[in-house]
């Protein structure tokens, strides 16, 4: 949510992230079932029940989880070099 580009700097891009999850063909409702665990652990560590702050973490990781998804296919190849994306309160700004 706007916080420094740390891990980008010291860690890689976004293709070296989406590469940790590519590849693992039709993985059925796993997506739907770590979007809600996410939601879930929200309440688990007692972060704000604000309905702003809820309705942003959960966009965030849908969009997140859509992102991956789209490299799920066996023979998915990540095209190297992306940005890092940066997610705002207001979704997606920009990569870094």
């Amino acid at each position: 949510m706007g916080g420094p580009s740390t891990y980008s700097q010291a860690c890689g891009d976004e293709s070296g992230v989406l590469t940790l999850h590519c590849g693992n063909g039709d993985m059925g409702d796993l997506p739907e079932r770590f979007l809600n665990c996410f939601v879930q652990a929200l309440d688990a560590v007692g972060l704000p029940a604000d309905r702003d702050f809820r309705a942003a973490m959960e966009a965030y990781m849908r969009w997140a989880v859509d992102n991956v998804m789209l490299y799920s296919a066996v023979d998915a190849i990540v095209p190297p070099g992306l940005p890092m994306p940066r997610w705002g309160w207001d979704g997606l700004q920009n990569a870094a």
